[in-house]
Parts: structure tokens; C-alpha cells; sequence
């Protein structure tokens, strides 16, 4: 193996290293560090076809949640028209005899979500000031956890 780089594995790969990273042998002095090199490209290869696998089944799931947006859709509709019919008769349930099933009428109480800018309005109006709500927002902002994620990304040349 020489030193020079770019180089070609199989013919398949061109692997080509930053200039702030510089690869030498002298780094793979350690047998495990140059099998581990040599499992590169198959691994890359395995790696490809699962990139390639995936962007078919997201394609497939885009279809799937367009279908399942489309049958939310016609339920809504028709819970809007179903629902004021029960609230004004009084039923809680309706037994579906076909369906071995019921229909029931529930009701839940929610909180709202409580994002930055709720918070910043109910903070203000705490504190009777912008000062000590912004004080406190960027407090928290400065102790949020900050979390590094480091990928692989697939990005295919379309030439």
C-alpha cells in the first residue's frame, strides 16, 4: 500500500482524505488498525446498499403516510358530523352491532404546549418586567444540555 492518496479499492471506491487529516502507515502500525482498514470498503459497500435499500422504503412510507393522512382526513370529517349529533341526543356510547364494537363519546382537558415563546409571555407577566423574564430565559437557555451527534452521510452523484 502506498502513501499517496487519492487511491482506488476495487476500482469502486475513490477514497480521498482531508488535508487536516493526513493518513499515513505510520498511523496502522497496529495489525487490528490495518485489518480494520482493509474491512473499509466492503463495509462501505454493505453500508451503500443499505442507504439505497432505505430511500426506497421512505418512499414507500411516504405513500403509506400519504394514504393514512387521507383516511384521518375523511374520519375528522366525519367525527364532526357525528359528534354534535351525540351531544345534542345526550349518548355516550353507540353499540356497532356489524363490528362487535363501540363508538364512545369522550371529552379530555389538555394543557397547551409550552414553548419559548409561552414562556417568555408568562415570564413577563410574572415578573411585571422584560428584564428579569429575559434574564431568565437566557439562564436557560445557557444551561441546556448541548449534545454533539456525529454521522454518515449517503449522498449520491447524479452525473
Amino acid at each position: 500500500m502506498s502513501g499517496a492518496f487519492p487511491f482506488l479499492w476495487n476500482r469502486r471506491f475513490q477514497i480521498s482524505v482531508l488535508k487536516s487529516y493526513p493518513l499515513s502507515i505510520d498511523r496502522m502500525s497496529d495489525s487490528d488498525d490495518q485489518v480494520d482498514f482493509k474491512n473499509l470498503p466492503t463495509l462501505l459497500t454493505e453500508w451503500k446498499k443499505l442507504q439505497e435499500d432505505k430511500q426506497k422504503v421512505l418512499e414507500e412510507k411516504k405513500k403509506i403516510n400519504e394514504r393514512i393522512r387521507e383516511h384521518d382526513k375523511r374520519a375528522e370529517a366525519m367525527q364532526k358530523m357525528i359528534l354534535p349529533i351525540m351531544k345534542k341526543n345526550s349518548i355516550g356510547a353507540l353499540d356497532l352491532k356489524s363490528s362487535n364494537a363501540r363508538a364512545l363519546f369522550k371529552k379530555r382537558v389538555i394543557k397547551s404546549p409550552l414553548g419559548i415563546k409561552e414562556m417568555k409571555v408568562y415570564f413577563k407577566e410574572h415578573f411585571k418586567g422584560d428584564e428579569e423574564a429575559n434574564k431568565l430565559l437566557e439562564f436557560l437557555d445557557t444551561k441546556r444540555e448541548t449534545i454533539i451527534r456525529e454521522s454518515l452521510v449517503y449522498e449520491k452523484n447524479d452525473a
